[in-house]
């Protein structure tokens, strides 16, 4: 045999496509809750991308696509459109536990209304055989500058999920009550990758523009435009690949609290005064039920538990004791597991049992904070504290 039936470049998208499609099918009837959904959509714009790329630049594809489905030009479209807001649905949904949309959120379907304007003004106008009008407006002169458009918007929902990670990583120890272990880079990553993708697509095409208009043709036919996108399309591989790897993981490590939580306890906020037995229920219950040795409590599961708010009891801890909440929490686990080191009976546990015991979740968290406590390894700590306890 020897008829070549799809080149490399080709078998590239294909694999793309197979494998979005697959997972994404996989992922919706398998793990139905708002994360993996998410998640599932994006990877079904993936697929819709590669489809389009086929159905435009593949020959075999293309034809196919003329002959019995021309409306594919126009269907495929909209995953350039969609995939941004995916994005960043899928990472809200991975670093918050609610998600609650505000009025700001409608820049979210302004990439569909724009998708829906233009199949409308290609419609109507332009008219083909076989009702490829979209394909002739993708034709038409001055296209790239349409082209522009959708690519800073794509690029423009990449930046939008990065700095929205920025910003809860930033303010987490507002809410949540251990700080490690954190893994934000993973999702860090994904977001990058796809951000230096699209902007990789602006920029070979902002390239060809320039060039275009201000070079010959001579020269214009020396760079190797079609080599600059093919880049793009395995750097796609490469996208899906790693988000398929570390998503399908256990996405769980960030921590996750409400959205409107996370939101309320972080908004500047005026002045209060709080009455003395609000700060003494809040000082007695730590005391006496000892929530903090639960390594996962956050803010608004305290708040439930002392008949509050989560942005009193934010206002109350920051005003009344000087602290954030993770830093108010973890001042109530290291006078415990000093308790702990201290006393001769609990002499044969281990020090990281015992850090456990207390509600700390990761050793190197423990070690560094108790340090930065006391100024002392928990060891140098147990030894002295032993010495005075049998004295």
């Amino acid at each position: 045999m020897t008829t070549v039936i799809f080149n490399a470049h080709d078998i590239t998208l294909l694999v793309v496509f197979y494998i979005c499609l697959l997972f994404s099918l996989l992922i919706m009837t398998t793990r139905p809750n708002p994360t993996y959904l998410w998640l599932s959509a994006f990877l079904l714009s993936q697929a819709g991308l590669s489809a389009y790329i086929l159905c435009l630049y593949g020959v075999d594809f293309h034809l196919w696509a003329l002959q019995n489905m021309p409306t594919a030009f126009a269907i495929l479209e909209i995953s350039f459109w969609v995939e941004g807001p995916l994005l960043l649905l899928y990472t809200r949904s991975a670093i918050y536990q609610k998600m609650y949309f505000k009025r700001r959120d409608v820049f979210l379907v302004l990439p569909l209304l724009i998708y829906i304007g233009v199949v409308l003004y290609a419609t109507l106008s332009f008219e083909a055989m076989h009702g490829a009008d979209f394909l002739l407006f993708l034709r038409s002169d001055n296209i790239q500058y349409y082209e522009h458009t959708r690519n800073i918007v794509r690029a423009a929902f990449g930046f939008w999920a990065f700095f929205t990670i920025q910003s809860y990583q930033s303010k987490i120890a507002s809410a949540y009550s251990n700080s490690e272990p954190i893994d934000y880079a993973w999702l860090k990553l994904l977001v990058v990758g796809f951000i230096i993708l699209r902007t990789w697509d602006e920029f070979y095409l902002l390239v060809y523009t320039l060039v275009s208009k201000f070079m010959a043709d001579d020269t214009i036919a020396k760079i190797n435009f079609d080599l600059l996108g093919v880049l793009s399309n395995y750097g796609q591989l490469i996208l899906t690949s790693a988000l398929l790897f570390f998503a399908l993981s256990d996405s769980r490590k960030i921590p996750r609290v409400n959205k409107d939580t996370f939101e309320s306890i972080n908004q500047p906020s005026t002045q209060v005064n709080y009455s003395a037995e609000q700060i003494t229920r809040v000082s007695h219950y730590m005391e006496k039920n000892r929530p903090f040795l639960d390594n996962q409590l956050k803010i608004d599961e305290l708040a439930q538990l002392v008949s509050l708010s989560p942005k009193a009891l934010s206002n109350l801890i920051n005003r009344e004791f000087n602290v954030n909440f993770f830093e108010y929490v973890n001042n109530h686990r290291l006078k415990e597991v000093k308790k702990h080191l201290a006393n001769p009976k609990m002499s044969e546990q281990s020090i990281i049992d015992l850090a456990f015991l207390a509600g700390y979740n990761s050793k190197s968290s423990f070690n560094r904070l108790f340090k930065l406590d006391t100024g002392q390894t928990p060891s140098q700590y147990r030894k002295h504290a032993l010495i005075i306890a049998n004295q």
